[in-house]
């Protein structure tokens, strides 16, 4: 005698069933990396930048010659 499958079994076993489930696993899953990743980076925002005199730190005639080129094509003639 052959065993009838139940309404659940037909349920967890058919394909819009585990579509269903890997669909809310996957925003599961990008819901967790993105609560992560948000708590890692408020850790590293709390670090501070390198002072003055740093090597990392751009120079102010540096910066005012790159704004002076992109905003050159800017000007009236």
């Amino acid at each position: 005698m052959a065993v009838q499958p139940t309404d659940t079994d037909l349920r967890l076993s058919s394909r819009r069933g585990f579509l269903k489930r890997a669909g809310l696993g996957l925003a599961a899953l990008a819901a967790m990396s993105a609560a992560v990743g948000r708590i890692a980076t408020d850790r590293r925002s709390g670090r501070e930048l390198p002072g003055s005199g740093s090597i990392f730190e751009p120079r102010r005639e540096d910066l005012l010659k790159h704004w002076r080129r992109r905003l050159n094509r800017f000007r009236l003639r």
